[in-house]
């Protein structure tokens, strides 16, 4: 159903004060705190999707422990999500990305700008995943996928360069 304004005078239900008391409430923030193998890959593979191990807000129980990766939608409408995946210290290969999945798929607009050079430093980076907001429908999941071409697995970072993700409700749909 889509989204109605209040007007003067009308009755308001209980599911239209809840939906604009939500609107801008981030109700998911997620971290991952192991140094979890990401494989070498040229292309993006929902395989490598970042396992979250420590959930600090989880509002409305999107998150599992037996599909870690998942943010399950628990409310259709507009959602924003934000995030990084923080790669270990390595100066082989040339790339690192975070990219957004829904339902398995990558997105139309699920890339940012990619950290691509032709030397890395050694030091551990962040690559910044897109802020994004999504329709989505109970039920749908979203992931973030790592993705590094150093030759051989690369380990994420811990510590304060650990990978994060936060869903914010934006509005009905």
């Amino acid at each position: 159903m889509a989204f109605t304004p209040a007007l003067a005078g009308q009755k308001l239900t209980a599911g239209a004060l809840n939906d604009i008391a939500l609107c801008g409430v981030t109700t998911f923030r997620a971290y991952c705190n192991t140094a979890q193998s990401i494989a070498s890959r040229t292309t993006e593979n929902v395989a490598d999707a970042v396992i979250w191990d420590t959930i600090d807000l989880d509002l409305f129980g999107s998150w599992s422990s037996g599909t870690g990766t998942r943010w399950t939608c628990p409310k259709a409408g507009w959602w924003t999500f934000s995030g990084s995946v923080g790669f270990a210290g390595s100066s082989a290969g040339t790339l690192r990305e975070a990219i957004w999945f829904q339902n398995g798929s990558l997105l139309g607009a699920g890339r940012g700008v990619s950290v691509v050079s032709t030397t890395i430093a050694t030091t551990a980076l962040t690559a910044e995943a897109r802020t994004l907001t999504l329709l989505c429908a109970a039920g749908d999941y979203i992931e973030l996928i790592p993705l590094q071409n150093t030759g051989s697995a690369l380990p994420l970072a811990t510590s304060s360069l650990r990978s994060y993700m936060t869903a914010t409700y934006a509005g009905p749909n």
